[in-house]
């Protein structure tokens, strides 16, 4: 009999937590809920069942409800250290950080000994930017515990996040040392080498765990990605089956596996599965998005534009409602601010800052204007490396201002010292060089928004080059709006909304060509794919580089993508995608109606909930020779 059905027996706190992950682990949450309901049922007074049910309706959404708990728990048991950290959890996923940090540090007052307190408040502290506070309670909370596997991974991310990566992939291999029986961490270390490039030892991890346990559904989503961003598109599919057939409503892996399917008699069953998902109203959002945005792709590439519309609004509508939309006065702002600081004579009175070397070429546009072909394209030359999307440039940024209260564009206008400029220089280049050739001339950064800290670019590398690449704003505009971006970019999911963001885009870009010390070339899209030739040669030109032929089959080069255009830069090229809204226009009116009917170009010991890094069983948180 299922428990919620029973009425007056007590079943020890242990057990109703039992229950509890089990139905959580089975992604059962609604069964989860009425098991802590019903349990408060009967003694409403438990603390542990209110902390319970916080953290159950924290991920079902329900903050208000969550928090309410939470609190209550807390009134009931005000010494128990689990009650305000599994508090502060809830307050982490609502985005309040200092109140999270407020409940961590009260439950590590109660218990110095609390190694689950000291760790949820390093995770805490390293997401608001306190990285070295972070680092001190995390290594307390080892010197505690220390075979702790969830925080050697902790440590091991904010070690990735400063660019030490030596000393972070030597954190997830402890990590996964002590959870030899348990593919967790060896999956963590996966997607960390995923994520920073090393997508062939991904995938042989990812395999390891999958001939430990055949069910880890964790390793056949990072196989799946795995393999397209390797290009062996046809063995992607078969992963995201492997989660689908054990676990129906996993929202990532069915959106992933229309993006990629090609047989539609395989399909058939699955797309009638996703449109259920979007029609049902207890389907979260969370789910909704990535089941629409495959939805979408999988309609787009058989031309059923009505569909893929239909689709794409469903998508966009939920991952708006989760996101929010852009705050345009705050990019105006933004872009204000840039501007009004970085004349031409602030780069001039700075001449002496930064090293000499010209090797760092940043190809930066809006994403989806053909950042991905560019770098493809010069990757292909035997004196070029293309590093791929690195955060290093904004996370230097960032660091410089100190956790100030300065933005992190105001990076270049608080830097004052030239040896400080040279150090932080030097510490991009060992994140640029990482998985270069020893001596490779040229290195590209394709880290589209990038373009919002050229200034800080300028002062560390006066001789740098840089591409901005250009597109047709409805068509840029639309692909953005087909794809799955984080919930950060806010922007996506409006054609308004995009509209105003590609012209702050263009309005900064202007700017910096006015003011710049860097070499700035422009490439318009549709350029490239009229005149591949033409238009390589002219980026060759502008490196400086002798003239190769193997940049004309760029879609030979078999380095991996890991990016939305990983499909388009391993075929030959093509025009498909030049005005590709003139398909849309039937159905999403609102496109081109935000561009005014003009095209913007230039063309010059709780709940196991993953959500955030916390104990599971806890519910913590060159120069050319």
């Amino acid at each position: 009999m299922p428990f919620h059905k029973m009425t007056r027996r007590h079943p020890p706190p242990a057990s109703l937590l039992e229950s509890v992950n089990t139905a959580l682990n089975a992604d059962d949450a609604a069964s989860a809920l009425r098991l802590c309901e019903d349990w408060l049922a009967v003694a409403p007074d438990d603390p542990d069942a209110q902390r319970y049910l916080g953290q159950i309706l924290a991920r079902q959404g329900d903050l208000e409800a969550a928090r309410a708990a939470a609190h209550h728990a807390t009134e009931l048991a005000p010494n128990d250290p689990r009650a305000w950290s599994d508090r502060g959890r809830v307050w982490v996923l609502s985005r309040d950080w200092p109140a999270a940090v407020r409940c961590f540090r009260q439950a590590v007052s109660l218990n110095a000994d609390y190694a689950d307190g000291w760790h949820n408040l390093g995770v805490t502290l390293k997401f608001i930017g306190e990285r070295e506070r972070a680092l001190t309670c995390l290594q307390q909370a080892l010197a505690i515990e220390p075979a702790r596997a969830e925080t050697y991974l902790a440590i091991g991310s904010l070690l990735v996040e400063d660019g030490q990566q030596e000393e972070a992939l030597w954190c997830f291999e402890r990590a996964a040392g002590y959870e030899a029986e348990s593919p967790r961490a060896r999956n963590r270390l996966a997607q960390e080498l995923s994520d920073c490039g090393q997508v062939d030892q991904a995938e042989a991890l990812f395999r390891r765990s999958l001939a430990q346990r055949q069910d880890d559904l964790e390793a056949w989503c990072g196989l799946g990605h795995a393999m397209e961003d390797l290009g062996r598109a046809e063995l992607a599919p078969a992963c995201y089956l492997n989660v689908l057939k054990q676990q129906p409503g996993h929202g990532l892996a069915l959106g992933q596996y229309l993006r990629v399917v090609k047989d539609e008699s395989e399909a058939t069953s699955w797309i009638a599965h996703a449109h259920r998902a979007l029609a049902q109203n207890d389907t979260p959002d969370d789910a909704k998005a990535l089941v629409g945005y495959g939805l979408a792709k999988y309609y787009d590439r058989r031309s059923l534009y009505a569909e893929a519309a239909q689709a794409g609004l469903a998508a966009n509508a939920a991952r708006r409602r989760k996101a929010g939309p852009l705050n345009r006065a705050t990019l105006q702002a933004r872009i204000d601010g840039i501007i009004q600081t970085y004349a031409a004579d602030f780069f001039s009175e700075r001449r002496r800052f930064g090293i000499g070397t010209d090797q760092p070429v940043f190809i930066v546009g809006l994403p989806r204007s053909g950042t991905t072909l560019i770098e493809q394209i010069l990757s292909a030359h035997p004196f070029m490396h293309g590093a791929g999307e690195l955060p290093d440039l904004a996370r230097l940024a960032v660091q410089s201002i100190d956790g100030g209260k300065k933005a992190p564009w105001q990076a270049a206008a608080v830097l004052h010292d030239e040896m400080a400029s040279r150090g932080l220089a030097q510490e991009y280049l060992r994140a640029l060089r990482r998985h270069a050739p020893p001596d490779c001339p040229r290195i590209s950064d394709k880290q589209p928004l990038n373009y919002f800290h050229l200034a800080f670019t300028a002062l560390l590398f006066p001789n740098a080059r840089v591409i901005h690449c250009r597109r047709d704003g409805r068509d840029n505009a639309l692909s953005i709006w087909m794809e799955n971006f984080n919930h950060d970019q806010r922007y996506a999911t409006d054609f308004d909304d995009l509209a105003f963001f590609i012209s702050q885009e263009r309005r900064l870009m202007a700017h910096w060509q006015s003011v710049l010390p860097l070499p700035i070339l422009n490439v318009q899209y549709e350029d490239v794919v009229t005149d591949l030739e033409g238009q390589a040669r002219r980026l060759i030109d502008f490196l400086g580089a002798p003239w190769n032929e193997a940049c004309l089959n760029f879609h030979q080069n078999n380095r991996a993508v890991q990016t939305p255009s990983r499909w388009q830069v391993r075929q030959p090229i093509y025009n498909k995608s030049v005005g590709r809204w003139k398909a849309y226009a039937s159905f999403l009116p609102r496109l081109n109606k935000a561009f005014g009917g003009e095209t913007i170009t230039t063309s010059a010991d709780s709940p196991q909930l993953p959500d955030v890094e916390m104990p599971s069983d806890h519910l913590t948180i060159g120069t050319f020779r």
